[in-house]
């Protein structure tokens, strides 16, 4: 697999979308991995810091409605 950035032989995939990248091209992004509720209702998360990020798309911050799947 190569970079889409720039033809380089990639290092590791973006973790929102699955494009390849070379650690050149690679960004940094927080991934959460879980939200849960916490002592006190407090929500709180579970978070990769520094995880491959392509800069190209763009994660939503928020959950998007799809009732087309109900």
């Amino acid at each position: 697999m190569n970079c889409i950035h720039c033809g380089k032989p990639a290092q590791g995939i973006c973790r929102f979308c699955g494009r390849a990248l070379c650690k050149e091209c690679a960004q940094s992004m927080p991934f959460i991995i879980t939200i849960y509720v916490g002592e006190k209702k407090t929500p709180k998360a579970i978070v990769v810091a520094d995880t491959f990020y392509c800069g190209i798309c763009k994660p939503q911050p928020e959950p998007i409605d799809m009732p087309e799947l109900a």
